[in-house]
């Protein structure tokens, strides 16, 4: 569980870093955080937020994991 909460963590960063600089309403992004609905991501977004998590991790994600459930895209991704 402590593993989770640190790889939470961390994406969480990520994504604070990514949307620092957006004309947002202040949004708490946590677990529950929804990236398009609550943070308006779009498709380059989560390109660039999946590439962001692949460096930090030194892992690579495969995307269709990801973005794909049952051969269709997912409609959104929470944190």
């Amino acid at each position: 569980m402590q593993q989770t909460t640190q790889i939470q963590a961390s994406i969480i960063d990520i994504l604070k870093d990514m949307t620092q600089e957006w004309d947002m309403d202040t949004v708490a992004i946590n677990s529950g955080t929804k990236l398009m609905e609550n943070l308006g991501f779009v498709s380059v977004d989560i390109i660039h937020l999946v590439v962001s998590i692949e460096e930090h991790f030194k892992q690579k994600l495969g995307f269709n994991a990801l973005l794909m459930r049952d051969g269709r895209y997912v409609d959104d991704l929470r944190v």
